[in-house]
């Protein structure tokens, strides 16, 4: 049996206190990058800290069994990490559902919900993944469990690698005799294996899908196996770290480590790839201040880490990253505004005390006295009953938000009709007082989602009729004269369908709810196909939203619109809508003209193609940007009714046209054309009055997140936009509020 390594415990009663102030900088970074972004733009690489610090001390500690009994006892090791981390995770978790009933609004209670339960099941980073790959949800507000996902990965990490750790030895001991040497070498080659193909994924994921790649539990393992590679290593460091002339050169290893991660928290932004190569920074600057060792020569600056207050909070560094995320998501809502500098400090001073009476008062007498005695599978089912009773509780908060968002449609509907509801408020023809006035319900719920505005005439059509975006469906055909007797009213004299066709990225679907009403009082036949962040030309697209695109997106979006392009050219429509958005996507074709210029000769291609066809093409100009100014966060913390009942500001929630309102190149685009046949209708005046853009109008919340139109806002605008549509086609529409 090998003797005890110093570089993993110098003492059984004491913890390194290199590693607890490495706990105290990770936490650090993370909760600064939430609080202040802009001063700590890169912070949240103090995650990757953790991973690799749990990857070396969890191999130790393993390894150490391995070599005390030639075993791993999997009962006994689960069960100290359920002991060690459920109670505290399950506590901020439980109490944040409670406060996210009691303060946000019943909008966003189901989703956050399934992420507290997700989060108690150990699934939200596969929650989180699953919405980044999805363009649908790039604009949703953050939720107060998300922060849940890097334990996630860790508590995957801690499921799994025991059992590869006692497979990985069957196999060794099989394939390699003799001496111990020969055994760690081969398990350090295993591992290196691992951390190599890990990376390798990581690499290649955060080009395809950069989103999904920084959740993703296989992107992440390499970070684990760094800190484990160092832990095999551990008795061969420690001796030649024992050789005095080493002291100065582990001081420099650590002051070169806690370089690299401070200087990737400074320099790193939301713009860096990453994790991918990126990571690599923070990664090996924690394994080198872990290699050096706890003991370092008086000069080095690192000492500093073991002053008391670094290593106390260290130690609470669990606790405070559970609780510092919660509080910074529904503190706005408690305190009706945005958060300022003082409020982030006090946010930071309470965090800090519910860490301090979380450690003394749950993880402590849970890690030592919770169970004590009991045989593991006592803990371990104890365990599943608690994640069963969050399950439930949450079960129960999605139930209640339903049934809230039953009563906000009742209202809805009873309101509809009102001469100033929605889109109608800003009429110019209509007096109404406070068109800006308070919303009646807050944004954000999933009813409002603008692909939620499904109608029961509208079908997805089957394979062969089919066109696939990114490899998801996404052609619908709805019919709204079925059963028409006599003809077509918006076609008089003839039997034929009016047929429209709606292209675009999202901000064509948004426009879904109004089209739909539409189509339902001129009884049209109307297909629509929608590609997330591709322009409708086929053009490339080399940035969208202020990032640059991989080849995989450019290939997909000019894939997608050219057999676009041929569908419609082979149906020849009567009508073709478009709309996009533009101002945040950037096509290239290599000329170096301007966007619109760009613009212009891409849609000579594609939008004369289809006005030759026999189509007239209408672009719809694009909607205000939302952000945070007019956004669901803003109408949810003072822009509602009760809000104003609980003293916040009636329409605080407004922004200068000129800041949300950027011009769209499409529409410059088009004056350049010069087609007849192609035009345009511009419903800026119905979110905008005298120079300021709103982002309640009429009573209703006009944006669902921070750059869609909300589906109740889209359906009040179908009145406007069959006024503008039949002035731009020079044709006379039923008008949708009639029916």
């Amino acid at each position: 049996m090998s003797s005890p390594d110093p570089l993993v415990t110098r003492q059984r009663t004491r913890v390194r206190h290199d590693i607890q102030a490495l706990r105290a900088i990770a936490v650090l970074l993370v909760v600064i990058n939430h609080l202040w972004p802009e001063r700590l733009p890169g912070g949240y690489v103090g995650v990757d800290v953790f991973f690799v610090i749990s990857g070396f001390l969890i191999t130790a500690h393993l390894l150490g069994e391995i070599r005390r009994s030639d075993r791993i006892s999997l009962s006994q090791f689960y069960a100290r990490r359920a002991r060690r981390l459920l109670p505290a995770a399950l506590l901020v978790g439980v109490v944040t559902l409670a406060a996210t009933v009691i303060w946000l609004p019943a909008e966003r209670w189901a989703r956050i919900a399934r992420e507290i339960f997700a989060s108690a099941a150990y699934v939200e980073n596969w929650i989180l993944t699953a919405s980044s790959v999805n363009y649908s949800d790039r604009g949703q507000a953050a939720t107060p469990a998300q922060h849940y996902w890097s334990l996630s990965v860790e508590e995957q990490f801690y499921l799994l690698w025991p059992l590869t750790l006692l497979v990985l030895g069957w196999l060794l001991a099989r394939g390699v005799s003799g001496r111990i040497a020969s055994r760690n070498g081969a398990l350090l080659g295993s591992i290196a294996v691992l951390a190599a193909a890990s990376l390798l994924f990581s690499i290649w994921q955060t080009g395809a899908n950069p989103a999904a790649a920084y959740f993703n539990t296989f992107g992440r393992v390499w970070e684990f196996m760094v800190g484990a590679l160092l832990a095999v290593c551990a008795p061969a460091v420690a001796a030649w770290c024992a050789r005095r002339p080493a002291l100065a050169l582990r001081g420099i290893a650590q002051l070169v480590g806690y370089g690299a991660i401070l200087g990737a928290a400074l320099w790193f932004t939301e713009a860096t790839p990453f994790p991918g190569w990126w990571a690599l920074l923070p990664t090996l600057g924690t394994a080198l201040v872990i290699v050096a060792g706890p003991e370092l020569p008086r000069w080095s600056p690192a000492r500093l880490g073991s002053w008391r207050p670094v290593q106390y909070l260290g130690g609470i560094s669990y606790s405070l990253y559970l609780w510092h995320w919660p509080l910074i998501v529904i503190a706005p809502f408690v305190l009706a505004r945005d958060l300022g500098t003082a409020d982030r400090v006090a946010l930071l001073a309470i965090s800090i005390l519910l860490a301090a009476l979380t450690k003394r008062f749950i993880e402590d007498p849970g890690r030592t006295k919770l169970f004590a005695g009991a045989r593991p599978r006592r803990t371990l089912l104890a365990t599943l009953a608690s994640v069963a009773v969050v399950g439930l509780v949450a079960g129960g908060t999605v139930w209640a938000a339903g049934a809230a968002e039953a009563r906000d449609q009742a209202r809805l509907d009873a309101a509809q009709g009102s001469g100033c509801f929605g889109a109608e408020a800003l009429d110019p023809e209509r007096d109404c007082a406070d068109p800006f006035g308070p919303a009646m319900f807050p944004a954000g719920g999933e009813s409002e989602a603008p692909w939620s505005a499904v109608a029961p005439e509208c079908a997805l059509q089957p394979d062969e009729r089919q066109i696939f975006a990114e490899g998801k469906p996404s052609y619908v055909e709805c019919d709204f004269g079925a059963g028409r007797a006599g003809g077509d009213a918006s076609v008089p004299g003839t039997s034929d369908p009016y047929r429209v066709w709606l292209v675009g990225d999202s901000h064509a679907e948004h426009w879904k709810a109004a089209v739909n009403e539409i189509g339902r009082a001129n009884e049209w036949r109307v297909a629509y196909t929608m590609q997330g962040g591709c322009p409708s030309v086929a053009t490339p697209l080399v940035r969208a939203f202020g990032g640059e695109t991989d080849q995989a997106k450019r290939d997909s979006c000019a894939s997608w619109i050219t057999e676009v392009s041929e569908r419609i050219v082979a149906d020849a429509p009567d009508l073709v809508l478009v709309s996009n958005f533009a101002s945040a996507e950037e096509i290239d074709d290599g000329s170096g003209r301007t966007q619109p210029e760009q613009l212009a000769a891409a849609m000579g291609e594609t939008l004369v193609a289809w006005a030759n066809a026999g189509a007239q093409v209408v672009v719809i100009r694009d909607v205000p940007t939302a952000g945070t100014a007019l956004g669901p966060d803003c109408v949810s913390q003072r822009g509602t009714q009760q809000g104003v009942q609980r003293g916040a500001a009636s329409g605080a929630c407004v922004a200068p046209e000129a800041e949300v309102l950027p011009p769209d190149p499409q529409i410059a685009a088009i004056e350049l054309l010069g087609d007849p046949r192609i035009t345009s209708v511009d419903l800026s005046e119905r979110f905008c009055r005298d120079g300021q853009c709103s982002g309640v109008i009429g009573t209703l919340p006009v944006f669902y997140d921070t750059d869609h139109v909300s589906a109740s806002y889209a359906r009040s605008l179908a009145p406007a936009l069959s006024r503008e549509l039949g002035a731009a086609l020079d044709r006379e529409l039923h008008d949708p509020s009639t029916r």
